[in-house]
């Protein structure tokens, strides 16, 4: 059995750093730091016991990933490494247009985006192209420290697409809810596939 846990810190620090005039947004973004909050969610981690078989950690390139993974990476003496596949969705321009609005689109047409931005379907493929060379891997429990759209790009593999109430995407695997379009402080999804590379399960742990 193969049993990849997917991790998604979403505890931003809203800490105002400074940055040159011409770093863009994306990188911006790229080095933003976790809040307080998401250090301590990170260190909890550790006592969790769905990691304590983990041989093998995977990072996007974003260092409120590369945070979260530190403690896991440490207690376990294990490199991390860094696949900018799992990055999270670069926006790209929105000019004067809110980020609820692009967030209403794209969760409605996997296909749309903005100038220099990806789409839903776009970072798909990038996730699925990473989860293909998982399960490759002779490892048999794995952690990706990756970002909250990108997760759920991934998990359309495996999940119909549903919206509730307030219109919004909504993502299961039997009864379990996966996406809610609710914010969780972290996401942390485990997957798991036979010997035979066949889906046994997948369901959110936190």
């Amino acid at each position: 059995m193969k049993r990849i846990y997917f991790i998604s810190n979403n505890l931003m620090s809203s800490l105002n750093v400074v940055y040159p005039k011409d770093i863009s947004l994306y990188e911006a973004r790229e080095k933003t730091l976790l809040s307080k909050k998401g250090d301590l969610r990170a260190l909890h981690l550790l006592k969790l016991k769905d990691l304590e078989s983990v041989e093998l950690i995977y990072s996007s390139s974003y260092v409120s990933a590369l945070m979260t993974s530190k403690y896991l990476a440490e207690e376990k003496n294990l490199k991390v490494f860094v696949d900018e596949r799992l990055n999270e969705r670069i926006v790209g321009d929105l000019g004067s247009n809110e980020y609820r609005f692009l967030k209403g689109m794209q969760e409605h047409d996997f296909n749309y985006k903005l100038n220099n931005g990806e789409s839903i379907k776009d970072v798909h493929q990038r996730m699925t192209s990473f989860f293909k060379m998982l399960l490759q891997r002779k490892e048999n429990s794995i952690a990706v420290f990756t970002h909250n759209i990108a997760l759920m790009s991934l998990c359309l593999n495996w999940c119909p697409k549903d919206y509730n109430a307030e219109d919004r995407l909504v993502l299961a695997s039997d009864d379990d809810v996966l996406f809610d379009g609710f914010f969780h402080d972290l996401d942390l999804i485990e997957v798991c596939y036979d010997d035979s590379k066949r889906l046994e399960s997948i369901h959110r742990i936190s």
